[in-house]
């Protein structure tokens, strides 16, 4: 029975969150439904700042806003959220499996880290 009502809630889930992502973009800014949301916790990630990250095909983060348009491409390795009006992001580095979690979590090194703004400009 939980797992029946879990999948359901999956379900509901998707639509509300495939709604979401395709609302229709503006300007030269492309809907989020181009791309995947970025997957946290067994989960899509949640908007912060009115911001939440998207994937693409090769795996690059970008960020698209609640209403579903893409603010920033997908171009970079790695970005955490939006906090304090910026985010932190690379091009380059590695994923690495938290020790003893047995694959379950992991965590991002780079040696490139730089914040940029939600235009997508770096800033220092």
């Amino acid at each position: 029975m939980l797992a029946v009502l879990a999948i359901l809630l999956e379900i509901w889930l998707f639509t509300l969150y495939h709604d979401r992502c395709t609302a229709i973009s503006s300007g030269n800014s492309h809907p989020a439904s181009l791309y995947v949301p970025y997957r946290y916790d067994n989960g899509n990630d949640s908007v912060q700042e009115g911001v939440y990250r998207i994937v693409d095909e090769k795996g690059r983060i970008g960020y698209a806003d609640e209403h579903g348009n893409t603010l920033i491409e997908p171009r970079f390795a790695f970005g955490f959220p939006f906090e304090n009006g910026k985010a932190k992001v690379t091009d380059t580095g590695e994923q690495q499996e938290v020790p003893d979690s047995d694959g379950e979590y992991h965590y991002w090194e780079s040696d490139d880290w730089y914040y940029i703004d939600r235009k997508g400009q770096r800033i220092e």
